[in-house]
């Protein structure tokens, strides 16, 4: 487990400063999935927000508390969205909600690309950061994608897909679209990350994956 690289100034903060513990933790996400765990330094953080490092240490206990703060506000936001997208979406059901799903799942890559970069980071290898990510990160998005199959009284053939194979096509089809970012734009001139192409990729990957099933 790393330890911070940061010395603590004696006694306790000044009154003057202040901690928006919101923009802290969105500015750490940057931070963390630039760096990675063992790069980001909490005094980049701090530069970020126009605070001392010792601000930051007075509120959380180490580099591995800010992590796990980070990766659990990252969640709420994303678990919140997809709460909502239920509640659009309360007439579907079975595949169309699905498809409703995995549309969202791509903006909230766009919208937080912390989201896949710390995936990608923490996924590759077994470590008490994977256990953190894939409980909080990946597993909660897996069971909003699978609940409209679970729920469903037919859909007999696609619920015969394992869950595994599912999880691997959603995540490698989603995740990629983003991932390959700077090849899609040198090679073909594609930004993943406007609306237009957004809607593109997921209609295309909805129809590959799923029409077969409607």
């Amino acid at each position: 487990m790393s330890s911070l690289n940061v010395k603590r100034k004696r006694g306790r903060p000044v009154a003057s400063e202040k901690l928006d513990t919101t923009v802290l933790l969105e500015a750490a996400l940057v931070v963390f999935s630039d760096h990675g765990y063992e790069g980001a330094q909490l005094k980049e953080v701090a530069s970020m927000v126009g605070v001392t490092t010792p601000l930051i240490s007075y509120h959380f206990e180490n580099k591995e508390d800010l992590w796990k703060q980070s990766i659990i506000h990252l969640s709420a936001k994303i678990m919140l969205r997809y709460e909502e997208v239920q509640k659009e979406h309360s007439d579907l059901s079975g595949i169309a909600l699905l498809k409703a799903f995995t549309r969202q799942y791509l903006h909230l890559m766009a919208k937080f690309p912390s989201m896949y970069k710390i995936l990608l980071q923490e996924m590759g290898r077994k470590s008490w950061r994977y256990d953190f990510v894939s409980q909080h990160l990946l597993m909660p998005v897996v069971w909003f994608s699978h609940k409209p199959i679970t729920e469903s009284k037919d859909l007999e053939e696609f619920k015969a897909i394992p869950v595994a194979n599912f999880v691997s096509i959603m995540f490698g089809a989603t995740s990629s679209f983003f991932v390959l970012a700077q090849t899609l734009e040198a090679e073909y001139g594609i930004s993943p990350f406007t609306d237009e192409n957004i809607e593109m990729h997921a209609n295309i990957m909805n129809d590959l994956i799923f029409k077969q099933f409607e």
